[in-house]
């Protein structure tokens, strides 16, 4: 009611765009836990999870512009940095 704020286009729009990461990062593993676990590796296979994971790295780099990434989502860039 009173001396609630009301939430900015700007706000709603970054949490939809979390939203969009967290979905496409669990996608992502989903993708790689499918592609680790099947024996004769498929090539439909590999290009899903290289696809979720360019989505991934898209979204991620649009968060950080908005400077919006969370700390969940930068601890996920950042552990994948370091098995590089």
């Amino acid at each position: 009611m009173f001396g609630r704020r009301k939430p900015t286009l700007r706000e709603a729009g970054d949490e939809a765009l979390l939203d969009l990461i967290y979905q496409v990062k669990d996608k992502w593993r989903s993708a790689q836990k499918t592609q680790a676990n099947v024996r004769g590796l498929d090539q439909t296979l590999e290009m899903e999870s290289e696809i979720q994971q360019a989505k991934f790295e898209f979204l991620y780099r649009q968060a950080r512009q908005r400077k919006v990434a969370s700390d969940a989502v930068s601890r996920e860039v950042a552990s994948r940095n370091a098995l590089r």
